[in-house]
């Protein structure tokens, strides 16, 4: 995103938004009026995916695809890494400003995009209001890390454990969440710097205290409940804390990436009440 974007846009009063990208919907929620938002992706509505499920059935649903988004006639179009270059390409020749939202891998990624997103809908105030809030909250969760460790004197050891086996490292926004919550992520010790995969064996080599999950929906079965049924687990003595984190606060960046960290540092609590 430019700098001169945020510039051309500073001067504008209130200008309408168009998203065509998930994550891109949840910023445009958070910090734009309500008269500034024309429309929002298809995904906007899904409980599972959109932390602002419910403030999005108040706007329309756009398909991303040039005709659908032109209808609006947007002053910006927001939109993330993964939307159609054919569309972008489009909408540039047309003369239509169209910003996309990088994805976050640590907090201060996350704070980057609210202080861009901000400058582009003209609400840089509100933006500061929010990631003002959002660095006294860490500073009151460091503080609460920090006594539980000074207890203790060691992390707890824990693993992202999602569909597939699926993970991450240091280098993405839960691997820091973790971090900041006092766990030690034992992906690290497998090589995973950002995103990767781990097995059974990995996990009784490793021996996690705590999985954590992120499942799509509510009713879906917990994988890592069912994981430490498995004999092998069992046989080695292993039984982690099961950790479940709902799926609209992971898959994108935001303030609320604040709530996982609060639910982790509410388990490592947990966690130290049963070594203690």
């Amino acid at each position: 995103m430019s700098v001169n974007a945020v510039a051309q846009t500073s001067s504008q009063e209130l200008p309408r938004v168009l998203s065509i990208n998930l994550c891109a919907d949840q910023m445009v929620l958070l910090l734009a009026q309500s008269q500034q938002i024309l429309a929002l992706s298809s995904l906007s509505r899904e409980k599972s995916g959109s932390y602002f499920h419910q403030r999005a059935m108040a706007y329309p649903q756009v398909d991303p695809v040039a005709e659908d988004i032109l209808k609006y006639a947007p002053d910006i179009v927001l939109t993330g890494p993964y939307t159609s270059r054919y569309t972008l390409s489009l909408l540039d020749e047309l003369g239509v400003q169209v910003e996309s939202l990088s994805i976050a891998n640590s907090i201060e990624d996350v704070l980057f995009n609210i202080k861009i997103v901000g400058a582009l809908l003209a609400q840089s105030a509100r933006a500061a209001e929010i990631a003002e809030h959002i660095r006294l909250t860490l500073s009151q969760y460091s503080d609460q890390v920090s006594a539980l460790l000074q207890k203790s004197n060691h992390r707890p050891r824990a693993a992202v454990f999602d569909a597939n086996g699926y993970t991450v490292g240091a280098e993405s926004i839960r691997g820091e969440a973790m971090r900041l919550a006092g766990w030690h992520n034992v992906a690290e010790e497998r090589g995973i710097t950002s995103y990767g995969v781990l097995d059974l064996e990995d996990l009784i080599r490793l021996q996690p205290d705590a999985l954590i999950e992120s499942p799509y929906s509510e009713d879906t079965y917990s994988r890592g409940q069912r994981l430490t049924q498995h004999p092998a687990l069992r046989a080695t003595g292993i039984d982690p804390l099961i950790i479940r984190i709902p799926s609209n606060q992971t898959i994108c960046e935001g303030p609320w990436t604040l709530d996982v960290i609060g639910e982790l540092v509410n388990a490592h609590a947990q966690h130290s009440l049963t070594i203690n």
